[in-house]
């Protein structure tokens, strides 16, 4: 077995490796806005839709949302914009933010989501980030490229 130290590698490979100064594009629905150094940083995400544009907006879509789904869209929408942060080069264990989505909307409603379950919420943020779901030999299925702010 040969084993080869980071300081024998060419600095090239070492960004690779580690992903050190590699581009990185933020998900669709995040703001950002550009530093003096030309880099662009991450804004936080738009403000939360009023109740009447996000049923508006599902109206519009031919979808049918009952005032206690509306509730539990909104509440989804908090906790994206609350707790999830797009980062290049951290990852969050799928059970870990499955886990405080539940319990995000259990402290605000008192009850368990109805709409939103473990499969849905695995495909809204899929979509949401523009991610894929990753398999760590340690941790188990991770999103990459996102991380949990308690």
């Amino acid at each position: 077995m040969m084993v080869i130290s980071i300081s024998a590698m060419k600095s090239s490979e070492v960004s690779k490796t580690f992903g050190i100064n590699q581009p990185y594009a933020f998900p669709k629905n995040i703001l950002q806005k550009t530093s003096d150094t030309k880099l662009l940083l991450y804004a936080g995400y738009p403000d939360a839709t009023k109740d009447e544009d996000l049923e508006k907006n599902y109206y519009e879509l031919g979808i049918d949302v009952n005032p206690e789904e509306l509730v539990e869209l909104k509440t989804f929408h908090e906790f994206l914009s609350q707790h999830i942060k797009p980062n290049a080069i951290c990852d969050v264990q799928c059970m870990l933010l499955w886990a405080e989505w539940v319990r995000f909307y259990r402290k605000q409603t008192r009850k368990i989501p109805d709409l939103i379950l473990e499969n849905e919420f695995r495909d809204l943020i899929i979509n949401q980030f523009n991610l894929s779901v990753a398999e760590d030999g340690f941790r188990g299925f991770i999103y990459p490229g996102i991380k949990y702010v308690p």
